[in-house]
């Protein structure tokens, strides 16, 4: 018997601060031959002005609402609603905004205790997905709130507000090696 995937498998759950009038998101298209899924980070490419998956330097993190190859992001079928018509585009939350989001995008076998300062992983399968971090060493992109939970959809998540605080070391800038 086979199981369908379903639009809760890779989600980004906001739990406060959502909606609101004076939200930050972000729409664009995508950089070719990145997955990106519901819930990952990813970043403004400074070159292509697209996004990409990740966070490899300073860059503003931005919470992914879909994924790829989602009915509202891909645009390639006839008469599809989609910001971006035949283009492939994604949207997400600017990591810059007052949020608590649940986010099933995380690095597995790792604890997530409540003020647990949260960074990017740029590597291999988990590239995008946020793991523990460490204040002013490296790039924060958030701060566990309620720690890792399951939702009431019985999907393992991490809840964490964003927050932005830039490594004061020097990591690197530029995405092209990402």
């Amino acid at each position: 018997m086979s199981t369908p995937a379903q639009m809760f498998d890779r989600r980004l759950n906001p739990v406060k601060g959502w909606p609101s009038p004076y939200a930050l998101d972000k729409a664009l298209e995508m950089t070719e031959g990145e997955y990106i899924k519901a819930g990952m980070v990813m970043h403004i490419d400074p070159v292509t002005s697209k996004f990409r998956r990740g966070l490899p330097g300073k860059q503003i993190p931005v919470f992914a609402w879909n994924a790829e190859g989602d009915f509202d992001a891909a645009g390639v079928d006839d008469g599809n609603i989609s910001n971006y018509g035949n283009k492939k585009g994604l949207s997400g939350l600017v990591g810059l905004g007052p949020y608590e989001v649940e986010s099933t995008e995380f690095v597995s076998g790792e604890n997530y205790p409540p003020n647990l300062p949260l960074r990017v992983n740029n590597i291999g399968d988990d590239k995008g997905k946020v793991q523990p971090g460490e204040f002013y060493t490296e790039t924060v992109v958030g701060v566990v709130s309620d720690g890792q939970l399951t939702n009431a959809h019985n999907k393992d998540v991490v809840r964490f507000w964003t927050y932005f605080l830039p490594a004061t070391g020097s990591e690197p800038t530029s995405s092209s090696s990402a």
